[in-house]
């Protein structure tokens, strides 16, 4: 998104140097624009009007140049806008004329004065925002407690013994006494062994309730009015 940024010179020079000091800065000649002279004056308006500028305001602007100044417009992105003001500040641009009192002809060529007094008046628009009222927070923290316990472990141990013996032997056994075989017997034992099982013994809920209701909001929207009255005859100054 870009906006319309504006600088107002008294002077054309200190106009240039807010034109080359927006260049310097990054901007796009074709974004920059300079309005001078009173051929550009309703131009200027216009062109402000066109960019969401109300139009007494850029009809001031265009007054400004048609009595001598010199307007520097700049489409500059959202995020660089202040930046182009204070570039536009520092060249020396000058706040923009209140309308207030502005010569005259009278029909009759007669010069007149006049003053504009402007009525205003606020309006007011009552919304709602969401805000942060606090909360609650559950954090889980890990203890540690010892279990001893106490278990009777089975444990066997493989012994050889050699027993002297005489007999005679069978037919079948003679027979089978020669043949090669191996034994083997194993010795089994008991570890203690720890297993854990982990169980929900409890639970933490959180929960959020909302309810609605209902507020009367009081503002105060201002106006001004205007009161015509005559003045007091006044002697004039003496010279």
């Amino acid at each position: 998104m870009s906006t319309i940024v504006v600088g107002l010179y008294k002077e054309p020079r200190a106009a240039k140097k807010a034109f080359q000091a927006l260049v310097a800065a990054g901007c796009q000649e074709k974004d920059l624009e300079t309005f001078d002279g009173t051929g550009n004056a309703d131009k200027a308006a216009e062109q402000l009007v066109a960019h969401g500028f109300a139009r007494d305001v850029a009809e001031r602007y265009g007054a400004a140049v048609k009595q001598g100044h010199t307007l520097v417009a700049a489409d500059i992105a959202d995020k660089d806008a202040d930046a182009a003001e204070a570039i536009f500040d520092e060249a020396g641009a000058v706040e923009l004329p209140e309308s207030g009192k502005r010569p005259q002809k009278a029909a009759d060529g007669k010069a007149v004065e006049e003053e504009t007094v402007p009525v205003v008046e606020e309006s007011v628009a009552i919304g709602k925002r969401r805000v942060s009222k606090g909360g609650l927070r559950v954090t889980t923290e890990v203890t540690e407690t010892p279990v001893s316990e106490t278990v009777r472990l089975h444990e066997e141990q493989v012994d050889v013994e050699r027993r002297k013996t005489d007999r005679s032997l069978g037919q079948q056994e003679a027979q089978a006494a020669f043949e090669e075989r191996t034994v083997e017997m194993t010795a089994t034992s008991e570890t203690p062994e720890v297993t854990k099982e982990a169980r929900v013994v409890e639970e933490v809920v959180l929960s959020k309730n909302a309810t609605e209701r209902d507020q009367t909001v009081e503002a105060v929207a201002r106006r001004t009015d205007v009161k015509v009255g005559k003045t007091e005859d006044r002697p004039a100054a003496k010279r």
